[in-house]
């Protein structure tokens, strides 16, 4: 019997939460093992999963120095050495590295084992599909409360067709926003020459902060949610489209999904649209129609199941030393 694998988490924001026990429970799916979590950062782990998501890992003088210097010589610069890296590196606290990134930078070049991220790229076989949203907001790891919407949300939830009314929501759309990404602001501008845009979070700066918080409960009074990504990147697709059509009303969605997970007849995604201008010209028609927001609607989200088949092949390859036969 082999004993237990240690697995810690670096440039994570803290607290961790659920993360933590969701890839505890994927590595340990993988490599058929017991994993536990280390949370002594002075501590040597078998594996260490570092993500996007905490501080900017800038290079050290030394690197950038050695980089100057390097470029004016023969040789030039040695990026496969991992002092020398403009990249975030991998710890040296742990036998095996693991880069996650669900936001939209893709995965550092570097001395990594594997990556998991957005990216549809396999750099060589290293990485594998795992976009945000099947962390976050579905039961594909395992059953998990979003935290975002503050519900569960499954996958045979999101594959089904449903009956929501459109008499009911009497209001016309709503943003949550942390974020003020300009084309973000620029599309709100645009709807709100349709109708009212009610906006909650951190660029709001408004006293609501309860109706920013229960977002699933707020949401029910309107026929839009506005569900932008933060870019445009082909594979990025965060919680923001299922957790719009979990609500109950249609998405307003700014995403690239090449991997043909999200139903695009479930949606108003601008990305199919040749401009602006056209996808509010869409928005104002089904805004005006019951029938054409009800055949939107009532649409499920997804129009097939993910499965997590490469993402345990690929650590099942990087880490093939862990697993146990």
């Amino acid at each position: 019997m082999k004993t237990a694998l240690s697995v810690s988490f670096a440039n994570w924001p803290n607290p961790i939460g659920s993360s933590e026990e969701i890839f505890a429970s994927l590595l340990s799916l993988a490599l058929n093992r017991e994993v536990v979590v280390e949370t002594d950062p002075h501590k040597v782990v078998d594996i260490c999963i570092e993500s996007v998501y905490g501080k900017k890992v800038l290079p050290s003088f030394q690197a950038r120095a050695y980089r100057y210097l390097a470029s004016h010589s023969k040789s030039g610069i040695d990026f496969a050495n991992r002092k020398y890296s403009p990249n975030q590196q991998p710890s040296r606290k742990a036998r095996y590295s693991i880069f996650f990134t669900g936001e939209n930078e893709r995965p550092p070049y570097g001395d990594w084992d594997c990556y998991l991220s957005f990216d549809l790229n396999s750099y060589g076989g290293k990485n594998a599909y795992l976009p945000l949203w099947w962390i976050t907001s579905s039961d594909l790891i395992g059953p998990t409360i979003s935290p975002y919407l503050g519900r569960p949300i499954t996958i045979d939830e999101m594959l089904k067709a449903r009956d929501v009314d459109f008499i009911s929501r009497k209001k016309f759309c709503v943003a949550f926003i942390g974020k003020a990404y300009p084309f973000r602001m620029q599309a709100i501008a645009a709807l709100s020459a349709i109708g009212k845009v009610d906006v909650y979070g951190g660029i709001a700066r408004n006293s609501n902060r309860r109706a920013a918080l229960a977002k699933f409960e707020t949401a029910q009074k309107y026929k839009f949610v506005f569900a932008f990504e933060n870019d445009l990147f082909p594979g990025y697709v965060t919680e923001k489209a299922p957790e719009a059509w979990a609500t109950g009303a249609v998405p307003l969605y700014w995403g690239s999904d090449p991997a043909g997970y999200l139903n695009q007849d479930a949606m108003i995604n601008l990305s199919n649209f040749q401009n602006l201008e056209s996808f509010t010209e869409r928005v104002r028609d089904v805004a005006g129609n019951s029938e054409l927001w009800s055949n939107i609607a009532n649409q499920p989200i997804l129009k097939r199941k993910p499965d997590l088949d490469e993402v345990l092949s690929v650590l099942r390859k990087a880490l093939a030393p862990l697993v146990q036969r």
